[in-house]
């Protein structure tokens, strides 16, 4: 007996898709049967998933900058044309830290994040509406942060961007709930990608970094970027569809510490 594929047929595009938990999303979604479109300022990084997950031209790779809103607009509306008018899933998965304090966070790198973050995820989101209320089964995904929930020194920024996405995400849900889109935020703990490598590298102690941050999760491990996309994939399916408006924490359990 042939798996039914839970997706199969549906149109999901999934932003920051050439990045460690964006990629693993991709793959996911692409497993159980949906036809993804990339977005991320990494085309290259894009095409060689393609080229790795061999999906018979169902990963259709797009080049954006978020930061960028007139080139987002333009990548968007292109995007909206390859998608015929109709999105089933949409996974706002793009992000960026920087390890800063909160004297030294000057307006351009709050800017950056914000733009990244949270207004290119607000803006993708509304230029896709239409699309996704053509669907008959649409659901949002946001990318959020354990820093939604908890605070962190060096991170003021990127938790304030964070909690935008969490309580954006909550406030859309009730919005769209009368659409039959259910909006849904995941919020990681520490995954083993290359931004969080890249956050112990800057660290005055790299490797302790690491140790002490595994030692915070009571699961004794970092998270793998499969471990969100799962969730992911769980949330942009059937089995979820009496579940809009919450917060998943996909951390090992350290911010029930």
């Amino acid at each position: 007996m042939t798996e039914i594929e839970p997706l199969a047929g549906r149109h999901a595009v999934v932003t920051g898709a050439a990045g460690g938990i964006g990629s693993a999303i991709v793959r996911s979604l692409l497993a159980q049967g949906a036809i993804v479109h990339g977005l991320d300022r990494d085309l290259a990084g894009q095409r060689r998933l393609a080229a790795e997950v061999n999906a018979a031209g169902r990963f259709v790779p797009h080049e954006i900058d978020l930061s960028d809103r007139p080139g987002t607009d333009r990548t968007v509306a292109e995007l909206t044309s390859a998608l015929a008018g109709r999105c089933d899933i949409l996974v706002n998965s793009a992000g960026v830290s920087r390890l800063r304090s909160f004297a030294e966070t000057d307006d351009a790198l709050l800017d950056f994040l914000l733009a990244v973050n949270f207004v290119g995820a607000f803006r993708v989101t509304r230029a896709l509406l239409p699309a996704l209320k053509a669907s008959s089964c649409a659901t949002i995904v946001n990318v959020a942060s354990e820093l939604a929930l908890v605070g962190q020194a060096a991170y003021t920024a990127y938790c304030g961007t964070k909690g935008a996405v969490l309580a954006w995400s909550r406030a859309l849900a009730v919005e769209l709930a009368s659409d039959g889109i259910r909006v849904n935020a995941v919020c990681p703990g520490p995954i083993d990608t290359a931004m969080l490598s890249a956050e112990f590298a800057g660290s005055d102690a790299p490797l302790e970094a690491r140790r002490a941050e595994i030692a915070s999760i009571p699961l004794g491990r970092l998270g793998t970027s499969s471990d969100v996309a799962a969730v992911i994939a769980f949330l942009a399916s059937d089995a979820a569809k009496f579940v809009t408006g919450a917060a998943w924490s996909v951390d090992g359990g350290k911010t029930s510490r």
